[in-house]
């Protein structure tokens, strides 16, 4: 990493620790500059406004949220079962993961970077639900297109709630559940022991 490029990280970091722990509207650039251990100056020439940094949280969070959706894998639900375990598993260790998803879901400023990830997000789980279809590990009568609008909020707001609730805690097991349900749901039946092994399997704390 250049030096430029680790400054910029060291930025970015600081304000998420910041932001996950007060949100956008508490968060003073005061307090996240001294978090970086620079000047207020100093973070004004890569940062003018708390808003840049906010975005460049999003950003960030977004491209470790997007590669944590790569693990591919012969079977296409077995791919969107351990990719969940993925985000969750940074959910719970990632500060800019956290506060990147907190500070998009609570600022309306920043609602187009919001609605571009979740839309990127829900594309590339039909392009997964298609080929879970194609494969016949899917029930043709449940349209690829539904099934991403659907599992994307849904394990948004299991995420949601168990922050609540726990802290997060219960995340690992709450999205266990999630899956068993859509696996009874919406697996054909001849592929369904062996999906629920795999879930199983991936939510082993």
């Amino acid at each position: 990493m250049q030096p430029d490029q680790g400054r910029r990280a060291q930025l970015v970091e600081a304000a998420a620790v910041e932001f996950d722990r007060d949100g956008y509207a508490t968060a003073s650039i005061a307090g996240i500059a001294r978090a970086a251990g620079v000047s207020q100056g100093t973070l004004h020439r890569w940062f003018p406004t708390k808003h840049a940094l906010a975005l460049a949280v999003i950003d960030e969070q977004n491209a470790r949220t997007f590669h944590a959706l790569q693990s591919v894998d012969p079977s296409p639900l077995v791919t969107l079962i351990r990719a969940s375990r993925g985000v969750a598993d940074l959910l719970m260790t990632d500060v800019v993961v956290r506060a990147g998803i907190r500070i998009s879901l609570e600022h309306g400023v920043l609602a187009q970077q919001t609605a571009s990830f979740y839309e990127q997000w829900i594309a590339g789980v039909v392009d997964v639900f298609r080929l879970a279809v194609a494969s016949g590990e899917v029930r043709s009568d449940v349209a690829p297109e539904a099934l991403g609008a659907t599992l994307v909020p849904y394990f948004t707001g299991v995420q949601l709630v168990s922050n609540v609730r726990s802290g997060r805690a219960d995340l690992l097991p709450a999205v266990s559940t999630m899956w068993q349900v859509l696996v009874h749901g919406v697996a054909e039946r001849t592929h369904r022991r062996r999906l629920l092994r795999v879930v199983e399997e991936t939510f082993i704390a």
